[in-house]
């Protein structure tokens, strides 16, 4: 595939899956072991795979999930994406006793990498501890 297909999947990624609220392409745009390093959304599960469980979790714990791309750099098999997330936790998540209410957005940055037009790999940092904060999952520690 070449960069400019590569980055047409990961912006469909986000969005078609999130901001489209599609989750059946899930497997179109994901290998069925795709392996997520940093385990970048939380609660993930740490099984091959565990991320498309990831995603369909954020979809149900924050139903209005918006991201905006910012940009996006190629090269070879891999596509770099700085994103804005936006939410409100409305929905139950793992390890969240009830939904909050409350509302946040975040930075994030993920590099995938590509095999055959699908994400095979990524790694990812985010603002978790923030965006926990703000939810009032966490308490704010000034």
């Amino acid at each position: 595939m070449s960069v400019e297909e590569n980055k047409t999947v990961a912006r469909r990624f986000f969005e078609e899956v999130f901001n489209q609220k599609q989750p059946e392409l899930i497997e179109e745009l994901l290998t069925e072991g795709v392996v997520d390093h940093n385990k970048i959304i939380f609660t993930e599960p740490d099984t091959p795979g565990g991320m498309a469980e990831g995603v369909r979790m954020l979809l149900v714990a924050f139903p209005d999930l918006e991201t905006t791309v910012k940009h996006q750099v190629g090269e070879g098999d891999y596509v770099s994406v700085p994103l804005k997330m936006s939410v409100t936790n409305t929905g139950s998540y793992p390890r969240v006793p009830e939904p909050t209410g409350r509302h946040t957005d975040w930075e994030s940055m993920v590099l995938f990498r590509m095999e055959d037009g699908k994400i095979a790999e990524l790694w990812g940092t985010s603002d978790r501890m923030g965006m926990l904060t703000k939810l009032g999952i966490l308490p704010d520690i000034g």
